[in-house]
């Protein structure tokens, strides 16, 4: 029997699938296809935290706004030009997945396996049902080659837990992030508090995927507010893989999205809103007529921080936290946000790189 065909087949259902195909929904006339076993409000919820200049799709369903931030025990900073949001995953993809209701879209409960193009111009998609033929492929599926992270450049995890809990008494600031707040050698925490009594607080660690420990945060919780009781609400865990894109797809119609696009730096809270941002971009090159670039490639300045980043956490978990801790430590804390969003000058650089160099020294 003939593989079905189809004019749009994304590899993956997930944030930025459903991104792009809200940006096109107006645009598509043809067969689309969602190739996914799991469909988007079938997934556990999950907390994004992440920091904004301008609004942002996720913000309707911020569930806390922090203008202020303590980093590591120093004195609160304000944000500003920056807010920092926390949302819950399954409202935005809610939102995303009601947009999409009455768009012609197949879901079809399948993991893709393989993509490749063919002689006739097409590409076709293997999945564990059968094959399916595409004009367009996007393709988010980390696991189908070509891979991310890419093989042969230097790799990491970011793992975490997170726990939402709920205080006996008043124990939290609700005007005041906490980010980056060591829990040991390996690990940092930060603390969103959603009012005096209740509030999220986060692990994160480089290097290999850790399991999912709540311990390590609730003796965080005793130690900083000692006297007071706290019963956890809510318990999740992630494991983000930290890389380079791959430089080529299949063919000039095979586009990577999200996480597979190179578009997740050390902090996920670059990520969901890059992720965004690159699917408006993406969606107003193809309606201008334009072949949107298979993946994306960042300047040689970003991409060689991104490198020694990596090759930090590949040679010793340690090292980046020890980095990073020194280099939010020596500037403001908005410069530590510009510099992770790529949004610093060259001329302000140096302080960072002055900050950052023991520890690059050190690990040479």
């Amino acid at each position: 029997m003939a593989a079905p065909e189809y004019d749009l087949v994304f590899a993956g259902g997930g944030l930025s699938a459903l991104l792009l195909l809200r940006e096109l929904r107006g645009e598509l006339s043809g067969r689309v296809a969602i190739v996914d076993p799991v469909q988007p409000l079938e997934q556990a919820p999950v907390h994004w935290s992440y920091w904004s200049k301008g609004p942002t799709l996720y913000d309707r369903f911020a569930l806390g706004v922090w203008r202020r931030a303590r980093v590591a025990g120093k004195p609160p900073e304000p944000l500003a030009p920056y807010a920092m949001r926390l949302v819950r995953s399954t409202d935005v993809l809610a939102h995303l997945v009601e947009s999409l209701r009455t768009a012609p879209i197949e879901w079809i409960r399948a993991e893709a396996t393989s993509i490749s193009r063919r002689h006739d111009g097409l590409y076709e998609v293997a999945t564990d049902e059968g094959a399916l033929h595409a004009r367009w492929v996007f393709d988010s599926a980390l696991g189908v080659s070509p891979a991310f992270p890419s093989t042969g450049q230097p790799r990491a995890a970011l793992s975490g837990t997170g726990i939402r809990v709920v205080s006996d008494r008043s124990a939290f600031d609700p005007a005041t992030a906490t980010l980056f707040d060591l829990l040991d050698e390996k690990s940092f925490a930060y603390l969103l508090p959603l009012s005096p009594t209740e509030a999220l607080l986060e692990s994160a660690s480089f290097g290999p995927a850790r399991k999912t420990d709540e311990r390590p945060l609730l003796q965080y919780l005793r130690e900083r507010h000692p006297g007071a009781g706290f019963t956890v609400t809510h318990t999740e865990g992630c494991s983000i893989p930290l890389g380079f894109a791959p430089a080529k797809t299949s063919g000039p119609r095979h586009v990577l999205l999200g996480t597979k696009r190179g578009l997740v730096k050390p902090s996920a809270g670059y990520g969901i809103v890059r992720i965004a941002k690159e699917s408006r971009h993406l969606a107003r090159l193809w309606r201008e007529g334009i072949s949107p670039p298979p993946t994306r490639r960042p300047s040689w300045r970003w991409r060689l921080l991104d490198r020694g980043f990596l090759q930090l956490a590949a040679h010793d978990p340690r090292l980046p936290l020890a980095l990073l801790r020194r280099v939010m430590g020596a500037v403001p804390l908005v410069q530590s946000l510009r510099f992770i969003d790529e949004d610093l000058p060259p001329r302000q650089l140096a302080s960072v790189f002055r900050s950052a160099a023991p520890v690059v020294l050190a690990r040479r």
